[in-house]
């Protein structure tokens, strides 16, 4: 899922960091990096009922390389 996809589905930034056990900060760094990890994708799919899809393509470049 791209960000804007949770976004439309959580209404906000504040809902997603809910939903991830995240910080809204955390939240805002994972849009400017262009997305969120595949294992945040599955949190957020499974916080959805699946509403919203986990999906391979949609992780930005830049991350498979953060530890």
């Amino acid at each position: 899922m791209t960000y804007q996809e949770a976004l439309d589905h959580f209404h906000s930034g504040r809902a997603i960091a809910d939903a991830l056990g995240l910080t809204p900060g955390r939240v805002s760094q994972c849009k400017t990096a262009g997305g969120f990890s595949y294992q945040q994708q599955c949190v957020l799919e499974k916080a959805s009922d699946g509403a919203v899809k986990a999906r391979h393509e949609d992780v930005p470049a830049q991350q498979s390389s953060v530890a």
